[in-house]
Formats: C-alpha cells, sequence, structure tokens
C-alpha cells in the first residue's frame, strides 16, 4: 500500500493506550469509556473503540482517530502528529528527496544555534557582572527570580560582537548565525563583517509549541535607544504570524480549562504567568492570524481578548474576534423546528469574550498592583460576550444620527450576530441591535441575511439539511485496504479531483463528511488550492496546487485516488452525480452512527446505566429521522406505498 506510514503508524498505536494517557478509561464491553477531555461533563460518553482505533463523545459529537486526538490535545497539526507518533512508534519518516532532508538539517542547526543563544543571554542577566542593569529592570517591573527562570529570561550586552563571538567558539558559521536572525550582516559603506542583532536589551526567548527556542524579543534598556521593542527577523524557523508567546508553557492549562487569554507584549504574559493566570498566550506584534485561530481551536473552547486598552485595542479586538470566527469548529446540533420537524443548526463551538481592563492600564500593571490578580478574576468572569463588545464599539464608531452611518453599523454587527447559534440568544441581540439604532428588527434580520449569502458566495457551501451532526464513525482507525468506509469516500473524493469546482458548488461537500483523516486533510486542500484559483485556473492546476500544499507523507495516497480516472460528465450531469456520491457517503456514514448507538444503548440497557440510556434515545431519534432524507422521491405516475 502507498500510503503505508500512515497505516503503519495506527497498527502499532493503540488507542486505548494513547487516550489513555490523559484521560481515565474504564471497561464498557468492548469498548472504554471515560470523561471527555474536550468538555466538561460527570457522566462518562466519551467512548474509544479499540477494534477500530477510533473514538467518539456522545455529549459533545467529538471524534476521530489517534492522529485526530493528539491534534486536538495538543495543539498540533497533522505533521507534527505524525513526526510525534512516528517517533514513539519507531516508524522512520523519510523525506522524499535530498533537498527535504537538506533543509531539516538546516533548520535543525538554525535551533540548535538559538538554543545555544538563549543560555548564553541567561547566563548574562543571572550571573554576569554586565547583567546589572538588566536584573534591576527587570526587579523594577516586578518579576521574581523564579518567573526569570522559568520563561529564561536573558540580557544582551552592549556590544557589536560578543553573541558571534560566542557562537563560533562552539562551531557555527557566521552565516548561520545570520539565517538564525540573531546576526546581521554589515553593509553600510560597502564593508563587510557581521554584528548581533540585539544589543543592551532584556531579551525574552520565543519557543514554539514544542518548547523549542526560535527566536527573540528584545526590549531596549538604553535611555532613547529605537527600537523600544525588536523582534527576530522571519527566518526558516521563526513566523511571528503562526507564534503565540507563551503557548508552550499554557498548553495545559489552556487544555485543562479550555479557555485562553490573549493578551499584547511579552512583559503581560510573563507577569500573568507569575500571578497564577497560566492559560494567559500573547500575540508577537502583530494581529491575530488565521494561523494563530488554527492552533488555538484546537485546545480551547474559550477564548478571552485582552487588548490594549484603548481604541486600537477596541478594533484589534474585532479584528481578531474576525478571525477566530471564521476558522471556529461549526457543530451542527439538531433542533425541533417549525410543525415539530426536526432539523439542523449549525453552531459555532468557539466561545469569544471581550475583556475589558480600565483604560490606561496595562495587564501586567493591574496585576502588580495590591490585590491585583483578585481584580483580574473579577474582570475575567465579567468579560463581554463578543457581541456586545461590538455594540459597544459600533455605537462610537458610526454617525448613528445618519442614515449611512446606521446602515454601516447594522452592517457589521450583523456580521457577529448571525453566528450566535442559540436562537433566543441570537432573537435577544436582534432586539438589541434593533434599540440601540431605533430600527425595526426586520432590517437587522435582512442585513444578516445579507451578509449570510455573502459568505456563501465567496465559496462556503451551506450544509444541506440531512447532512449528519458531526459525526465521525469508529471505522476511522482502519487501514484503507481494510476500510469498510474508504470506497464512498474516495469515489467522492476522485470526483472532486476531476471536477474540483464541485467544492464550490451549491450542496458541496463539508471536510466532516470524509471519516478518514488522510481524506479529509486532502479535500481540504483540494478546497483552498480550487478557491485560489475559481476564475482562472484548470482543474489540472488547482490538482497540481492541491498536490504542492499537501504534506509529503499524503501524496502518495493523493495520486493513488486520481490514478482512478474518472469519467468524463457532461456539465449538466455533475451537480446529479455529485448529490447521489454525496447521499450514498452520508447515508453510510448514519448507518454506522445508528450503528455505534444502538450497540452502546444495549450496553447501557445490560449494565444499567440510565444516565447513558438518557443520552442516547434522542440521538437515535434524530437518526431515524434523517433516514427519511435518504427515500427515493415520490412517483410522479405510480402510487407511493409509503403513503
Amino acid at each position: 500500500m502507498e500510503n503505508d506510514v500512515i497505516a503503519e503508524i495506527k497498527t502499532r498505536t493503540g488507542i486505548e493506550e494513547a487516550v489513555g494517557e490523559k484521560v481515565r478509561l474504564t471497561r464498557a464491553g468492548r469498548n472504554l469509556k471515560g470523561l471527555c477531555p474536550f468538555h466538561s461533563e460527570k457522566t462518562p460518553s466519551f467512548v474509544v473503540y479499540p477494534k477500530d482505533g477510533s473514538y467518539h463523545c456522545f455529549g459533545c459529537g467529538e471524534s476521530g482517530d489517534v492522529f485526530t486526538f493528539l491534534m486536538k490535545t495538543e495543539g498540533l497539526d497533522f505533521r507534527g502528529a505524525l513526526e510525534k507518533l512516528a517517533h514513539k512508534t519507531g516508524v522512520e519518516l523519510k523525506p522524499r528527496n535530498e533537498q527535504a532532508a537538506a533543509q531539516d538539517r538546516e533548520r535543525e542547526r538554525l535551533l540548535e544555534a538559538c538554543a545555544a543563544a538563549s543560555l548564553f543571554y541567561h547566563n548574562l542577566h543571572r550571573n554576569h557582572p554586565s547583567g546589572g542593569q538588566s536584573r534591576e529592570y527587570a526587579e523594577k517591573r516586578g518579576l521574581l527570580p523564579g518567573t526569570v527562570e522559568l520563561f529564561q529570561i536573558g540580557y544582551a550586552p552592549d556590544s557589536w560582537d560578543a553573541l558571534l563571538t560566542h557562537l563560533t567558539s562552539r562551531g557555527f558559521s557566521p552565516q548561520e548565525c545570520v539565517e538564525a536572525g540573531l546576526v546581521a550582516e554589515r553593509e553600510e559603506g560597502g564593508g563587510s563583517g557581521y554584528y548581533d542583532r540585539f544589543r543592551n536589551r532584556l531579551l525574552f526567548p520565543i519557543r514554539d509549541t514544542q518548547g523549542a527556542v526560535v527566536g527573540f524579543g528584545g526590549r531596549a534598556l538604553g535611555d532613547g535607544q529605537t527600537p523600544k521593542y525588536l523582534n527576530s527577523p522571519q527566518s526558516a524557523v521563526f513566523d511571528k504570524s503562526g507564534i503565540l508567546y507563551g503557548l508552550d508553557l499554557a498548553r495545559p492549562n489552556i487544555r485543562r480549562l479550555s479557555e485562553v487569554v490573549i493578551v499584547e507584549g511579552y512583559m503581560d504574559v510573563v507577569v500573568a504567568h507569575q500571578a497564577g493566570e497560566n492559560n494567559v498566550v500573547g500575540t508577537i506584534g502583530t494581529a491575530l492570524t488565521d494561523r494563530h485561530a488554527e492552533l488555538l481551536k484546537r485546545i480551547a473552547k474559550k477564548v478571552l481578548l485582552c487588548l490594549d486598552p484603548d481604541v486600537a485595542g477596541d478594533m484589534a479586538a474585532l479584528k481578531g474576534s474576525e478571525v477566530l470566527q471564521e476558522h471556529a469548529e461549526k457543530l451542527l446540533v439538531p433542533v425541533r423546528g417549525e410543525h415539530g420537524m426536526m432539523g439542523v443548526e449549525q453552531r459555532t463551538q468557539l466561545q469569544i469574550n471581550i475583556m475589558q481592563l480600565p483604560r490606561g492600564v496595562d495587564p501586567d500593571e493591574l496585576l502588580l498592583e495590591e490585590g491585583g490578580p483578585a481584580r483580574w478574576q473579577t474582570l475575567r468572569a465579567a468579560a463581554l460576550p463578543l457581541v456586545e463588545h461590538v455594540i459597544s464599539v459600533a455605537v462610537h464608531k458610526y454617525d448613528l444620527s445618519s442614515a449611512h452611518g446606521k446602515s454601516e453599523a447594522v452592517g457589521e454587527m450583523a456580521l457577529f450576530v448571525r453566528e450566535v447559534g442559540d436562537p433566543v440568544q441570537r432573537a435577544h441581540y436582534i432586539q438589541r441591535v434593533a434599540a440601540v439604532l431605533r430600527v425595526p428588527e426586520e432590517a437587522v434580520r435582512e442585513a444578516m441575511a445579507r451578509s449570510d449569502r455573502g459568505n456563501r458566495g465567496k465559496g462556503q457551501a451551506a450544509r444541506k439539511p440531512d447532512q449528519p451532526a458531526g459525526h465521525t464513525p469508529a471505522s476511522d482507525g482502519l487501514p484503507a485496504a481494510v476500510d469498510p468506509l474508504a470506497p464512498d469516500e474516495e469515489h467522492l473524493l476522485s470526483l472532486a479531483l476531476r471536477y474540483p469546482q464541485v467544492t464550490w458548488m451549491a450542496g458541496a461537500p463539508e471536510a466532516e463528511d470524509f471519516t478518514r483523516l488522510e481524506n479529509r486533510l486532502i479535500f481540504e486542500t483540494l478546497r483552498e488550492a480550487a478557491a485560489g484559483g475559481v476564475a482562472t485556473a484548470t482543474p489540472q492546476e488547482i490538482r497540481a496546487a492541491a498536490f504542492e500544499s499537501l504534506d509529503d507523507v499524503l501524496q502518495p495516497h493523493l495520486l493513488r485516488i486520481i490514478s482512478h480516472e474518472e469519467p468524463e460528465l457532461f456539465r449538466f450531469a455533475l451537480p446529479y452525480e455529485l448529490d447521489t456520491r454525496l447521499k450514498r457517503l452520508r447515508q453510510h456514514n448514519d448507518r454506522m452512527w445508528l450503528r455505534q448507538c444502538q450497540l452502546m444503548l444495549m450496553e447501557a440497557q445490560e449494565t444499567g446505566d440510565d444516565d447513558t440510556i438518557l443520552t442516547l434515545l434522542p440521538l437515535l431519534g434524530a437518526s431515524f429521522s434523517r433516514f427519511r432524507s435518504y427515500r427515493p422521491k415520490p412517483s410522479t405516475v405510480f402510487r407511493d406505498s409509503r403513503d
């Protein structure tokens, strides 16, 4: 099998062992049960299926295989989970070519240089006479010795070549120091040479999610020294748009609390951790980005934005909220609509609140005040829901005495109100917006509908009402050769690869339709490639772009699916073919879901587990109702026996 690396890792990794490291599991018949690590619960509804190598929570709907579990509990991307599991199981990951191997060696060398620099700077701060100024400044800012040690805070001396001399004496070349962002090349006056990038600064080592030092942030110590804060430049190991300061230390606490607080500035993060607020992270001289959102959504269900308490901070909170909402996981939950009919509603799983500090007071200043930690807790508990903050900002941002100002304000507020999943809360905010702007509620609803249609026009396909509510069946962990779901999934994926336009057509598939992680990642990559080249790119160019963007371990799997050549379809036949394949896959997924529920119900009845029975019965009812949507349409000629 060409995609044997993933299958080999799954074969060697017992799902019960991987989950058991983070969840206390007990035997429940052929399966295992425990408290779900993805949401708070008192009665276990999280089930592990050792035979199939998968898990599913009947409370919150989270499901997947050992890769998915590691990605979501440790905030890793696919490559990070792959490398960790490969190392743990002894599976060798071979670079696809010598160039990739050389890049890996170069990256490892740069990380070693950054680690050596961090030790050098930290030792100067703690022990060297020249570090007196930095020690005095750290003490003045309220940092305790234990905090300095925890964050490995250092001191860059007021020297042009102290670090360069230190690193070259340990075998690092000047060019390697330049590529690591530690040293800069001298270009003035046509001369040559190198000089230390950081001089006379208090240094904060910046680590990636695995705890490796990848860069530094330096606070100036001299009067008139500019810039006040200096960060490492972009390099092969450092990209500030994908790193949150302090996440390596905060991640276990974020996962435990399912909550993260985002601040601006190194000192805010350091002082927060010193005060016991260990779920605080910080941005590094940039606004929240897509990559930040992807990191956080895997480990947190609630985000509190605590940005600078000024107008710029208010706007940054709004921009950051938009990014977080765009990338938040969406959950489809069963709801009872008009006339008692069952349906599904899409709800954002990520809760975003705005923590408002007093104007002119930064987080570190507040926390260092007498009674500051208690006051911080009070402000955190009083954090405004995002929509309330949006309304407050829009009131001061627009001229509400003019028709144009009201229109602009409604348009901005509607973007956030429509994301509120709970219908009662959504109705409340519609009334609030209408009352604040003194416009009819119907005008607010119409603005929400316009913004929703606008988003779908950008390629976000609406999910059909017959789609199951975010379920991943138990067979997710099986290798491709024996996975009973692979044919239906790969049949649909093959059509998408042959005709990439199905990723943005009405009734397009969703990533959750693909229960195998490999197929899901390929579909998501294809959809992104198609969205980037809708107007001009050919299907071949879109497939090529997807191939280049895909992790090299998944590329053989993609090539194998492409090798099953799809027949050419008439343009008018494509929607029918898409609908047929998608409905077949969803029906199969629902059947597997129903079988799991029935087995769990039988085991609960045998053991007298009333809590599980009460949880499963409504889910079974919703599952049975969804199966009606798969029935053939009534004939226009013959009488339907179902009537």
